[in-house]
């Protein structure tokens, strides 16, 4: 499977973001002013890992659910679900602090394979209509 491009910048895009928001959570801004600091250590832990995987999908290319490449590309968004758990249960154990978890972190990366497949189809769909087959079964290269 060819390289996911415009996924790493999008994958990179996040990973900055949840890099920033474990910077943050951890200093105690805003919405987790008065939280304890178990749980403000334990979240902020969690966006960085967050982000960690990310940037794992952007620096590899090739997203967190590719069929090839290293095995964390290829089960990233099993780790991804697993640290999604985690922010459950210490949303849940930490109660009156924090902000429900992003379930949007779990979706990414379906979503971003399920574009780069539908972007290759087209573009082969597309290369079949201009150059379509020659007699003998065989499409010409293209250039």
């Amino acid at each position: 499977m060819p390289k996911l491009k415009l996924g790493a910048a999008f994958y990179a895009l996040f990973a900055v973001g949840a890099v920033v928001s474990a910077v943050l959570t951890f200093r105690g801004d805003s919405k987790f002013a008065g939280a304890d600091q178990w749980y403000l250590t334990a979240r902020a832990t969690l966006f960085l890992l967050i982000g960690v995987m990310f940037g794992i999908g952007a620096v590899t290319r090739r997203g967190l659910m590719s069929s090839d490449g290293p095995r964390i590309c290829r089960q990233g968004w099993i780790v991804m679900i697993a640290l999604l758990g985690a922010e459950f249960v210490v949303y849940a154990v930490g109660g009156e602090w924090g902000t429900f978890p992003s379930i949007v972190t779990a979706l990414i990366p379906p979503w971003f394979q399920r574009l780069h497949e539908k972007y290759y189809e087209g573009r082969d769909e597309a290369e079949r209509e201009l150059n379509p087959e020659a007699p003998d079964g065989v499409r010409p290269p293209t250039v």
